[in-house]
């Protein structure tokens, strides 16, 4: 079911995650998404930080920083309803693993800069495949690109000024990142940027 209570995610997992929220009323731009532990969130905050003053670039707030699984969109609350059973499903089919994040990079016309695996995580592709899969099924429309996991460590900056040793190239200290979890989140607009607020979320290989 979905989350009824006010909970803040920080004393969950004493790490950057959204606040939980009931499920929107109205229609509302959703995503599936892995929030990093307490370890990982420390690291990529202080790695977004260095790279956004590099770049001149805006970091996203720690508690904001996450990898996108599946980007839906606008919904209604039943259909948001229905992506919770979705989310279960998806997230028992993969039990947690370990993710590491050896990689910057950048979309240089977009301006963000990123930090992601350098080569294909199986557990990270079997979660994205099986998430995708069960959308699919469900009459969910999704992105028509490839799954390219990242976390996004800056906006508006002018990447190419990052180090030529940075982009591209494998992190000193890769972030290692627990993945447990799963969250289906929801995106509001806020002064000064976005806030993220948790709708549900499930520990991955719990049986149903």
């Amino acid at each position: 079911m979905l989350a009824a209570a006010v909970r803040d995610v920080t004393a969950l997992l004493g790490a950057g995650k959204p606040v939980m929220r009931p499920a929107p009323g109205a229609a509302s731009r959703v995503f599936f998404a892995l929030w990093p532990d307490a370890g990982a969130c420390a690291a990529l905050d202080a790695l977004a930080r260095a790279c956004a003053a590099q770049t001149g670039g805006r970091a996203p707030a720690g508690e904001n920083l996450h990898l996108t699984l599946a980007f839906i969109g606008n919904v209604t609350a039943s259909r948001a309803r229905q992506l919770g059973e979705i989310g279960a499903v998806a997230a028992a089919a993969v039990p947690p693993f370990t993710l590491t994040l050896d990689r910057i990079g950048a979309f240089h016309k977009q301006g963000i800069a990123w930090a992601g695996p350098s080569s294909p995580d199986a557990s990270l592709e079997r979660l994205a495949r099986k998430l995708g899969s069960e959308l699919a099924g469900a009459g969910f429309e999704l992105e028509q690109r490839a799954f390219h996991p990242h976390v996004t460590l800056v906006r508006r900056g002018r990447t190419r000024l990052l180090d030529a040793a940075r982009v591209g190239t494998a992190l000193a200290t890769p972030v290692v990142w627990n993945v447990a979890r799963m969250t289906l989140a929801v995106s509001q607009q806020v002064r000064g940027g976005s806030r993220y607020l948790a709708l549900d979320e499930w520990a991955l290989g719990a049986s149903r």
